[in-house]
């Protein structure tokens, strides 16, 4: 479960093990020769983290200061979960750590990458620790929260929440969550509530996220409320046209309200834009066979068995 939240929750996170200036600046300003940061540079820009790895890996030596080392292995931590490698950037930071403790931004960084690889007991002690020393921070609660909800831990969940909330009232995220837990407690009004105010607070934001009409329109999907089903998972993907879920579930509203050409056509996205998710093919392969398209039909299905196959065997 944690794991499979970890990866939808860093989507939406902005990126990681951040000091002002950015990744780019602090590799610049890594302690290295001038032609090692030269090479470090271009390896980062050419995505080359074998090589970039490499790099920092020879650069540590025993006669080296050990916070110019730390700060070479924090650095290729943050570079690490960057190109998505969790376990070589917890091996990283815990090195790092070993010489110097780590800053905030690296601590954190450590936490998403343990969020990641759906270690529970290990990103709550950091996310635990960094709150702790920063109870007037929302993010660290806010994502001590996102675990206790992916242990269904809701009523923790809310509580965490409700906080975030206080600390920050515009709080995108710390509503849309909120509206999950209260979802998954079978408090629909109380759910519709914050999902509505995530709504309106996102489209505040520069880049607007997908997930709070999304959320909204399947809670109001589920609620047999169509037509506004229908216009908050529109909105979701006028932010973001290729996003899956938002197609299937609007697929699901057009096929109730009788609109079934409409419904194939966003059920044959939501399968062509992930290649992991079967329900919209059985939605799909059902809608063939009631208009009598029986070939069409089984090869959909073919395909459903196969992806929910494929799913079992990679738990």
């Amino acid at each position: 479960m944690l794991a499979k939240i970890g990866v939808l929750l860093l989507a939406a996170v902005p990126l990681l093990g951040q000091r002002p200036g950015g990744l780019a600046e602090r590799i610049r300003s890594a302690p290295l020769p001038a032609e090692q940061g030269q090479a470090l540079a271009a390896s980062f820009s050419e995505k080359d983290f074998t090589r970039v790895e490499a790099i920092l890996g020879g650069a540590v030596s025993a006669d080296m200061p050990s916070a110019s080392a730390a700060e070479l292995q924090a650095l290729l931590g943050a570079i690490e979960f960057v190109g998505g490698r969790m376990n070589q950037a917890v091996q990283a930071f815990r090195r790092s750590e070993s010489l110097k403790p780590l800053d905030d931004h690296d601590r954190f960084t450590l936490a998403m990458a343990l969020v990641n690889l759906g270690d529970v007991k290990g990103s709550r002690a950091e996310l635990t620790r960094l709150n702790e020393s920063h109870p007037d921070q929302a993010i660290y609660l806010y994502w001590l929260a996102r675990l206790d909800y992916g242990q269904r831990l809701y009523d923790e969940a809310v509580e965490k929440l409700n906080k975030v909330i206080r600390l920050d009232p515009d709080s995108v995220r710390g509503y849309d969550n909120l509206g999950l837990s209260f979802d998954m407690m079978g408090l629909t009004d109380e759910a519709q509530g914050a999902f509505a105010k995530a709504v309106v607070l996102n489209r505040k934001l520069p880049a607007p996220s997908p997930w709070p009409p999304h959320n909204l329109g399947y809670l109001l999907l589920r609620l047999q409320r169509y037509h506004e089903a229908e216009e908050n998972l529109r909105e979701a993907l006028k932010y973001d046209p290729q996003f899956a879920l938002a197609h299937y579930h609007l697929g699901r509203v057009l096929e109730s309200e009788g609109q079934d050409d409409a419904a194939i056509v966003e059920y044959k996205s939501a399968a062509a834009l992930d290649a992991k998710i079967a329900e919209p093919l059985y939605s799909l392969g059902r809608l063939y066979l009631r208009h009598g398209r029986a070939a069409e039909a089984e090869s959909v299905l073919a395909e459903y068995k196969r992806r929910k196959a494929l799913a079992v065997d990679t738990l």
